[in-house]
């Protein structure tokens, strides 16, 4: 079996692999049944809502009594959603074969439905809630999601993809869930020799915060209608650590804030601003702007923003970086 690589990052990844199993011309058994394998390698962390605090990872899928909460819908070729299966549901009509935090192994019959092409869809850490009624892929398609509508501060996932189911075989497809929401964080780097202090903290970022984002993932970054907010926050006070000599390591480093935010599409400014040794600093109009000072043009889902603020005796700098969010990072919740 295909050891699927254990790496913190929640990317799409479908493959149909169908299983080469034997076709017997006489006595052959039916086939039909598809196994899918959800993969998720990052850890559960119980989070805040989007834009409000702490936003370390969230990227697991959640269980109940060893249930994962799951939901998969198969849809043919026409768009009809043929099969709804909530697998934490007790009268779920599926094999539940394994489930962690980071995998979870189901089966099904679909010979039922015949042989032919299908469309697959997944949507973990809802409750099964988002996709209740649903009838046909563009419905599915049309489905967003609300800062309200996340329970408990389970960041839902979701996937995609297509498999085939033959008469004489039964197949395997695998895919990896990923977050509906991207990650904005704000690093603070001391350059000045010794550790300080800044007082009244504050930051915002014009077009970062929408209202709702897709549940699924889909060409456009932001659904039609959606208002993009101002994402903001401040903190009274902050001690960044100065560099540490005797370990050999990287300037002092604090992260003074993370957040949860749905896709949008810029271009963005921002506006840090805050107080050290009794002398306020203000940047009121910073554009977010890449390595070669162009707009940063979206942040798409599982895509993490970092602002990194350098401090040294008398100047400060700023430096914006997207990147795909793989790596689990602690961060200092605001009060």
């Amino acid at each position: 079996m295909k050891k699927i690589r254990l790496a913190l990052r929640i990317a799409v990844l479908v493959a149909a692999l169908l299983a080469a199993c034997s076709c017997h011309k006489e006595g052959a058994r039916r086939g039909g049944v598809v196994s899918f394998r959800f993969s998720t390698v990052a850890p559960t962390t119980r989070a805040t809502t989007p834009g409000d605090g702490d936003a370390s990872d969230g990227g697991g899928i959640f269980l109940t009594d060893g249930k994962p909460d799951l939901v998969i819908l198969v849809a043919r070729q026409d768009g009809a959603v043929v099969k709804r299966f909530d697998i934490a549901a007790p009268d779920t009509d599926v094999v539940l074969q394994s489930a962690t935090e980071t995998e979870a192994v189901v089966a099904f019959d679909l010979s039922d439905e015949g042989a032919g092409d299908y469309l697959v869809f997944a949507v973990a850490n809802d409750a099964g809630a988002l996709t209740q009624g649903i009838s046909s892929v563009s419905a599915l398609e049309a489905l967003t999601l609300t800062e309200a509508q996340i329970p408990d501060g389970r960041i839902p996932l979701s996937a995609r993809g297509s498999f085939t189911v033959y008469e004489e075989m039964n197949g395997q497809v695998s895919l990896e869930l990923i977050r509906c929401v991207a990650k904005v964080s704000v690093e603070l780097v001391n350059n000045t020799g010794a550790e300080f202090s800044l007082t009244d903290f504050r930051e915002e970022f014009s077009r970062m915060r929408p209202d709702r984002a897709f549940v699924l993932a889909q060409d456009a970054t932001m659904p039609a209608g959606a208002v993009a907010g101002t994402l903001s926050a401040e903190v009274a006070s902050l001690t960044v650590p100065a560099f540490d000599d005797a370990a050999e390591t990287e300037p002092g480093r604090l992260t003074a804030g993370s957040w949860y935010v749905f896709p949008s599409t810029g271009p963005y400014t921002s506006a840090i601003s805050f107080t050290l040794d009794g002398t306020a600093y203000s940047f009121p109009d910073l554009s977010v702007t890449d390595s070669r000072q162009k707009d940063i043009p979206s942040l798409e889902r599982n895509q993490h923003l970092r602002i990194v603020t350098r401090i040294s005796r008398g100047q400060v700098s700023f430096n914006f970086e997207v990147a795909e969010w793989d790596l689990k990072d602690e961060a200092v919740e605001f009060d």
